[in-house]
């Protein structure tokens, strides 16, 4: 049986509509190699894209290579 728990606030300015730019401002991953499994389709996309603005090279691992570089290919 799961027991339910109260959540706490984690004490961060970041709310439910902060966005991926609010989070990474003044982030800097150059030279930084971050690996991202579904890189390419929704919230690994949105992370590949992210990361990607703060300078990180970034590898998304793929099964369907073809849709990857379609998706990738406007990450910059």
């Amino acid at each position: 049986m799961i027991t339910p728990v109260e959540q706490a606030p984690l004490g961060t300015p970041f709310t439910a509509d902060t966005t991926s730019e609010e989070v990474m401002a003044g982030v800097d991953l150059t030279d930084t190699v971050a690996v991202v499994t579904g890189g390419y389709s929704g919230l690994g996309l949105h992370t590949t894209t992210a990361l990607t603005r703060t300078g990180a090279r970034v590898i998304a691992p793929a099964r369907r290579v073809d849709s990857a570089r379609d998706a990738l290919g406007v990450v910059t």
